[in-house]
């Protein structure tokens, strides 16, 4: 998908989860200072939800990763060395954190991880996360979500599109693994996969109220 995509899987065998490993995606953006790093949540588009592991792809190549700054979007909370910002880019719901200090990135994480977690009964809220440097900042943009896969995953006959979107596909690049969803896919579908994947307009605003305020 991308020119250059790695997998970086951990050395034990445990479930892919983020808590507690997401100061470890950090590093790994300033490491490979090259790559866009993502997470997929084990019901959110994760290829091995019982193996721990983090993906990187080339930069310049997912279109949020260029436009997050120009997209018009909205101020929640900043502390010392980061700031936290939600995009005005509904269907989808992005979260972004804009830090130049890793732990304060991570305070920030952890309070959209625990609010999250107060809207879901999964083991670990429902989210797919991209993460890059860029500059002395590191950019981190959370998808909170709300359903794994899109009814028309299963659906039969015309109606079915075998996509069920992860990080690459949030981040603007969406994936058809068959040709024929490739040759018939349109932007309405596009729109309804997102408003059926994505954490509702609701959930977001009880999130905002019981988080941030």
């Amino acid at each position: 998908i991308f020119p250059r995509h790695l997998t970086i899987p951990d050395l034990q065998h445990v479930d892919q989860r983020i808590a507690g490993r997401y100061i470890d995606m950090l590093k790994l953006a300033e490491a490979a200072s090259e790559y866009v790093v993502f997470y997929n949540g084990p019901k959110c588009g994760a290829s091995a939800p019982d193996h721990a592991h983090f993906q990187a792809g080339s930069k310049n190549f997912l279109p949020l990763e260029k436009e997050w700054n120009t997209i018009d979007k909205e101020l929640l909370t900043k502390i010392k060395g980061a700031k936290f910002w939600l995009l005005d880019d509904q269907p989808r719901a992005t979260l972004v954190i804009e830090a130049t200090d890793k732990e304060a990135s991570d305070t920030l994480f952890q309070l959209v991880y625990y609010g999250l977690s107060d809207l879901s009964n999964e083991d670990e809220p429902m989210m797919n996360i991209l993460a890059w440097k860029e500059g002395v900042k590191w950019i981190t943009c959370i998808f909170p979500r709300k359903k794994h896969r899109p009814s028309c995953y299963t659906a039969d006959g015309e109606d079915n599109l075998l996509i069920s979107p992860a990080s690459v596909d949030l981040g603007g690049v969406f994936i058809c693994p068959q040709e024929k969803d490739f040759d018939k896919i349109t932007a309405d579908d596009i729109q309804q996969i997102l408003e059926e994947v994505c954490i509702s307009t609701e959930d977001l605003d009880k999130f905002k109220e019981a988080t941030l305020l």
